[in-house]
């Protein structure tokens, strides 16, 4: 495997940690997770403007323009001969001297780009199968619209869903759902589709928003506002959407079964929709 290592694709084991890197301290950095089909990486333009986004957030000095980091990602899947799979892409502020909690002026920092590319496989029969969830609650930051390394609640959430047998955590804030502890969280209620609205207390997910734009496309409902717990637990359908797994739909969310306990109708129809958009950019699944 070749790793992107400030720059260059190298080996394993011709990369060296500085232990002063800001990232390894502090989870000073930033990253992005995108999905590759038939060898081509689907939403790039998307996922570099959030990792832009991220860095304006917290005032990191990328120094790559956008089309440089569209390279080092092109490059990943090309080093790796990955037709299907992900790339990871992750960016610190840098080595510091010394352990302080202030980084350097803006025009100063040095930042490391570093990242892997993985193959994985389509899952189909998890999106029609679904998936088992608990909710947890949501102990992270208020920017959480920032996504950055700092990934421990999201860590707590998944050991705490693995405890119980299942595979999704979804978080609660003051009796109110944000997301999944690695993706976005929709229901579905009498035809209508709601998600939590983007600001600090999610990820201004890429496969939410897409999916927002082919409901809109097709004259599907769908409104982003809040819902509680209870609403969640009352829903017809919920779904959870995210880079890597695509639309999984939840069955059951603390031992409760969400609507007939099986795939819904209109996540069957987002699903069909998303994997539609797919093809149109990457061919044939």
């Amino acid at each position: 495997m070749k790793y992107l290592w400030k720059g260059s694709f190298v080996d394993k084991e011709d990369i060296h940690i500085d232990l002063h890197d800001r990232g390894y301290q502090f989870g000073d950095g930033i990253y992005e997770v995108t999905h590759v089909y038939n060898g081509v990486l689907f939403a790039l333009d998307e996922h570099i403007d959030r990792l832009i986004n991220s860095a304006a957030f917290i005032e990191l000095n990328l120094r790559h323009t956008k089309d440089e980091i569209a390279a080092f990602c092109r490059g990943l899947v090309e080093q790796n001969h990955i037709e299907n799979g992900y790339i990871y892409l992750q960016v610190t502020r840098g080595d510091g001297t010394l352990r302080n909690h202030g980084f350097s002026m803006y025009e100063e920092q040095q930042p490391v780009f570093c990242g892997f590319a993985q193959s994985s496989t389509r899952s189909e029969e998890k999106m029609v199968k679904g998936a088992d969830a608990i909710t947890v609650e949501d102990r992270r930051s208020l920017m959480c619209n920032v996504k950055s390394l700092d990934l421990l609640p999201n860590c707590l959430a998944k050991h705490a869903a693995q405890k119980k047998g299942v595979s999704k955590a979804i978080m609660v804030r003051d009796n109110i759902v944000t997301e999944e502890k690695s993706g976005n969280i929709f229901i579905v209620k009498d035809g209508i589709v709601l998600t939590h609205p983007n600001g600090g207390k999610i990820l201004p997910g890429i496969t939410k928003q897409l999916i927002i734009e082919l409901l809109h496309q097709h004259n599907i409902p769908v409104w982003e506002k809040e819902f509680s717990e209870e609403e969640l637990l009352h829903a017809d359908e919920v779904m959870v959407t995210d880079t890597n797994s695509e639309i999984v739909p939840v069955i059951k969310v603390n031992d409760i079964i969400i609507g007939n306990g099986a795939r819904g109708e209109i996540t069957k129809k987002i699903q069909m929709l998303y994997k539609s958009l797919i093809e149109e950019k990457c061919g044939k699944l």
